[in-house]
Formats: C-alpha cells, structure tokens, sequence
C-alpha cells in the first residue's frame, strides 16, 4: 500500500522573472511527486513563469488583480488587496490543513507566518537576501514574527546568521544553495546571437543579468565603461533584465556618450545564448542572497568581475573562481575587466575553476536533495533535528 502524499504548498506574490521564482519553479518541478503533492500559491493571477512548470505542479491563485510591468507587479488598483489575499490564504489553510507551507520572500513570509496560526501545517520561510539598508518597520515586523516559522532556510551563509540575529534559533535555521542545470549554459555558438545584437563577431562583450534597480551595481558599471572602452575599443556592454531603473540607466549611457556600446535586452528566455555570447561577466551587485545570475555565468565558464558581498562570497573566490571588486567602485571594475581582456590565459583559468565549482556544487539536483532532506528531517523530533549546517556541503 503506498503511503498517502504530503501536501506542500510553496507561497509567492507572483510567478514573475526573477531568482527566488526561478528557485521555486526548479523546485516545484523536481521535488519527488511520490512524496508531495506540490501547489504553489501566489497573490496576483499574472504568472509569466506558470508556462514552464511541470503538469503535475497546481497553481492556485488569490486574486485576480495586478499586471506585470518592467519586471514586476503593478497595476494593483485597491491597496485592500494586500489585506484580503493574506486573509484569504488563512482561511483556505485553515480549511485544508497542507502539511508543509514553504514561503521565500519577506513579505510572503509573514503571511506564511500567520497561516500557520490558523493550521497545523510546518511553517517554513526563507531568506534571500541580506539587505544593507532595511527599512526599520520590516525590520520590526520580522523579529516579531521570525519565532512563528518551525524552520527558516537560506540560500547563504549570511542569511543564515542574518535569520540567527532576527531572533531564529540557529538549529532551527538552515542553508540550501541554490542551483541550476549546468549543462544549459555549455553553449558556444553565439555568432549568429551577436548579429542578431548588432555587435561584431571578434568584439569583446561584457555582460550582466539581473534586475535594472540600483542595487544590483548597474550604474557602477556604467560609470566604468568609458574607462574600459579607452582601453578595448570595440567593447560592447550588454544588460539582460528589466526594471524600475531602466530609464535612469539609459539617461546615464547618453550623459557618458556612449550609447553606440551599451545595449540594454530587457527580458530574455534565451540567456543561456546570450552568455554564451558574453567574453566577460560582471556583477557588480551592494548586497545579495545567493545570485543566480552568478551561478549561470559560473556554468558558462565565464570569467567574472563580482563585489564579494553576502552570497557572491559564497560562490566565488578571489582570483580561483573570479576577480572581486569593492562595491560601489568603477575604478576597480575597469581594471579588473580589462586585466581579463589583456590577460587571456588568467581569464580562461578563472572561467574553468568556475565552471567545475558551479558542476559540483550548484545544480538542481543538490538543491533540491537538499531541500527534500530539510523536509524528511522536520518530521522527526525536534531534539533530534539540527540545521545548523549548509545541507548541501
């Protein structure tokens, strides 16, 4: 007789690009079918990311409101909506009783954390990100609810402290990397891409991925571009993603007088490609959870420019894996971009080390190995369950 299937319903504003979703849909899709029944939950109805989940995985839905705009939500025409969905959500779990809700972002997870006044369900909620400029009620709001969650795991280490100094007990508190499929990202055809982008085929191309808001670096970047143009003239610079800055962005490449090099894709499906294009990948991110964006470049087996902080640090190691910068430092961006443009053996050295690590560390598999071990353990007493260390080393 086989054993009855656990309900675990993963909750999320809304299917929109971006790492946390693209974490979930991998998830959602590879956890083991024979041991959960999987429903991911989300508040607006606008999931442009439903179409690539499995046929097994349920989408339910909480309102029908919002539209998907520079990357994210808009268009929310009552702020009523963001009281009515939670209160929604609590009473279906009340009602349906799952017996794992799983949450990644802050404001999903204090809904979570609610819900799970109202049933029976483990509660597990996630941090992402370690944010260097937190707004003071978010703050408030999560230690006051962190102790509702029975587990909280993270995609770093320094989430993991960072959750630890919310008030979470550190043995309550896990480590999941995320991951991705490795071999996606081995391309090396990019010719006919690159015509399609209007860039010359022996033209040096740097490259990022990520959402176009300030704190991913972008203006950084753009800060050092004349510099590295000065010294490879037929540089181009591509930015793949979309977001509230993008205009802002576009007003700095023609304040810089450099607009015939900077090409802005907005969202693409085709980003393995578009890497695959790429001679140098930059990431000149002022704090992180664990990037995805860097996990693919390390895949493509690209040479990377990064700022070490909170996960990047994680992923890469100063001249091994990739050259660190200090963030918020053009200066040190053009160097380091163009010590790889002249330093060819020393780039390709830093893309290989780079890929390995991303094969033996960072694939689907391992995450999701360790996320079903985070739920297989939760079941067991609670003096016999410890988190403490990253489930995926």
């Amino acid at each position: 007789m086989t054993a009855e299937r656990k309900t675990l319903w993963y909750f999320i504003g809304a299917l929109v690009v971006g790492g946390a979703e693209r974490t979930l849909i991998d998830l959602a899709n590879e956890v083991n079918g024979e041991e959960y029944d999987v429903t991911i939950w989300t508040i607006f109805s606008t999931n442009p990311l439903e179409t690539e989940l499995s046929p097994e995985v349920t989408v339910r839905s909480l309102t029908d409101a919002g539209r998907v705009s520079n990357g994210a939500i808009e268009g929310v025409e009552s702020p009523l909506v963001y009281l009515l969905a939670p209160l929604k959500f609590c009473i279906v779990a009340c009602r349906e009783q799952p017996d794992i809700i799983q949450s990644f972002l802050f404001y999903d997870n204090v809904i979570a954390r609610i819900a799970g006044v109202f049933c029976s369900a483990t509660i597990i909620t996630g941090v992402r990100e370690v944010p260097n400029d937190e707004p003071l009620v978010r703050r408030v709001i999560d230690r006051v609810t962190i102790s509702l969650s029975d587990a909280i795991v993270s995609n770093s280490t320094a989430g993991r402290d960072y959750a630890v100094e919310r008030g979470a007990e550190e043995e309550n508190v896990a480590v999941v990397y995320n991951g991705r499929n490795i071999e996606q990202y081995r391309t090396t055809d990019s010719a006919e891409l690159r015509s399609e982008l209007d860039i010359p085929t022996g033209a040096t191309v740097v490259g990022t991925v990520g959402r176009l808001v300030e704190r991913k670096g972008h203006f950084d970047l753009l800060d050092a571009w004349p510099t590295i143009v000065s010294e490879i003239p037929d540089a181009h610079l591509v930015f793949v993603g979309d977001g509230a800055d993008r205009e802002r962005l576009t007003e700095r490449v023609n304040s810089l007088g450099c607009d015939d090099s900077v090409h802005f894709l907005g969202t693409r499906q085709d980003v393995p490609a578009l890497l695959g294009a790429m001679d140098v990948f930059a990431f000149a991110s002022h704090y992180e959870g664990l990037p995805g964006a860097v996990i693919e470049a390390m895949a493509a087996e690209l040479p990377i420019v990064a700022t070490p902080v909170d996960g990047t640090s994680d992923l890469l190691e100063n001249y091994r894996t990739g050259l660190f910068v200090d963030v918020q430092s053009p200066d040190e961006i053009a160097w380091a971009t163009i010590r790889l443009h002249q330093h060819r053996s020393l780039a390709e050295t830093l893309g290989t080390a780079a890929g390995q690590r991303a094969e033996s560390e960072f694939t689907i598999k391992s995450m999701v190995d360790g996320f079903e071990r985070l739920y297989q353990e939760i079941e067991t007493e609670p003096e016999e369950t410890a988190y403490a260390q990253p489930l995926t080393e």
